[in-house]
């Protein structure tokens, strides 16, 4: 199920929405913890983001799993690229749980502790709700990070190095 479609791996199409979306759900979550006055406007789209960062994060978590036993199977003979592609492994197990766990206090906290139609249940669990929220946003933006760098570089160090020295017209730094 989360190995190819139509040929392709699952992993490499879905990580692109777990890249883009979980940071702009994060940043949206910590606008909700800290700018009470916005949270009105920002619950549904950080109901969406939330939702579409867990679903996601999973799927890329799994799908990558799948993609890992493929690239085994296929006779991953490079030591350098398969240690670089477990230490990928590992960044995406943790992200994938991050992910949800982001997903799961953000509803959380919005339906229940800090609901933006009425005032919080009580001023510490409101504080307690926000504090969490910021918490796993920056964890879920930090850890989505470190992912995607040790993805791309799992990806396209090879890549690169066998690319220096060569000359290259136009772009560059």
């Amino acid at each position: 199920m989360f190995d190819t479609i139509m040929g392709l791996p699952v992993h490499i199409l879905v990580i692109h929405a777990v890249v883009v979306l979980g940071p702009i759900a994060a940043l949206l979550a910590l606008a909700y913890a800290v700018r009470p006055a916005w949270r009105d406007r920002l619950r549904l789209p950080l109901i969406l983001g939330a939702v579409a960062t867990g679903l996601s994060g999973f799927v890329a978590g799994e799908s990558g799993e799948q993609l890992e036993h493929r690239l085994q199977a296929a006779g991953g003979n490079d030591a350098a690229a398969m240690a670089l592609l477990h230490e990928h492994t590992e960044a995406g197990d943790l992200a994938k749980v991050l992910c949800l766990v982001f997903m799961v206090v953000v509803l959380g906290v919005v339906y229940f502790l800090l609901p933006a139609t009425k005032p919080a249940r009580s001023k510490a669990l409101g504080m307690l709700g926000a504090a969490a929220m910021i918490l796993v946003s920056c964890a879920a933006i930090v850890s989505i990070a470190i992912t995607g760098h040790t993805g791309a570089k799992s990806a396209w160090a090879d890549q690169v190095v066998a690319t220096q020295g060569a000359t290259t017209t136009g772009g560059g730094d």
